[in-house]
């Protein structure tokens, strides 16, 4: 994953949260996806195997519809993506190829309204927890920056989704206060636009600032998030300390 793409992606989610007066989290970055890679819908599964598993959000009513598809039907993009931990393309739904690789979920997700589907695997190295699944209500290809894009919103919603399920697991608010880990990794990316470096740079500029004025990472990349805060080029590169 380019470190570029990744910070790029990551602002772009922080920017469009917060011009919806939202936090960041798994269900604004899904959002988020409809907008960068220009598509109808946006949903994600979390799944244990092909035909199980539960639908965590969905941008719109088409993308519920195929979530419920997968589910009683074991079959489509999303199903296969899980199954084969690589990305399931398909750019016209309506196609002979896919009506026999599909028999059953084809003709009841283009009644759905779905003409293109994409789904890309949640995959932390050989372990797999779902899907993103972005569709289109016309036909025609990702171009190889949207899929690009998408591999990077793809784990990125993973990291995010995690944090939220480990706060749900021990008792702690998801709504509005992000786990540590995903607002870093937030803040990073911000930093790393705002200042044109790549993103191992921006942490290290933001440990500096933090070490520098005394306070933890954790609430400086706070701070950058909300736009209280904005580093300055000049700032220190080279903390002589961890948090």
């Amino acid at each position: 994953m380019s470190g570029d793409r990744l910070a790029r992606v990551l602002a772009y989610i922080a920017d469009d949260a917060a011009g919806r007066g939202a936090s960041v989290s798994s269900q604004t970055a899904c959002d988020a996806a409809v907008r960068l890679i220009d598509v109808s819908g946006a949903q994600v599964t979390l799944m244990n195997s092909p035909d199980r598993g539960e639908s965590r959000y969905s941008t719109d009513l088409i993308g519920g519809r195929l979530e419920e598809l997968r589910f009683a039907l074991g079959e489509g993009p999303c199903a296969d993506a899980f199954r084969s931990g690589v990305p399931v393309l398909v750019e016209e739904l309506d196609s002979g190829q896919n009506h026999r690789r599909w028999p059953m979920f084809v003709p009841a997700a283009l009644d759905a309204g779905a003409r293109a589907v994409f789904a890309f695997p949640l995959r932390s190295g050989a372990i797999r927890t779902g899907a993103l699944v972005l569709h289109r209500k016309r036909i025609g290809p990702l171009t190889a920056e949207q899929v690009a894009d998408s591999l990077v919103i793809a784990d990125v919603i993973l990291s995010l989704l995690l944090d939220e399920l480990t706060r749900v697991r021990v008792g702690l608010p998801v709504d509005g206060v992000p786990m540590s880990r995903g607002e870093i990794h937030q803040a990073t990316g911000m930093v790393s636009v705002q200042l044109g470096v790549g993103v191992e740079e921006a942490l290290v500029r933001l440990r500096a600032h933090a070490f520098a004025n005394e306070r933890p990472v954790i609430d400086v990349a706070r701070d950058v998030v909300a736009r209280r805060l904005r580093l300055n080029p000049a700032d220190a590169s080279d903390p002589s300390s961890g948090d």
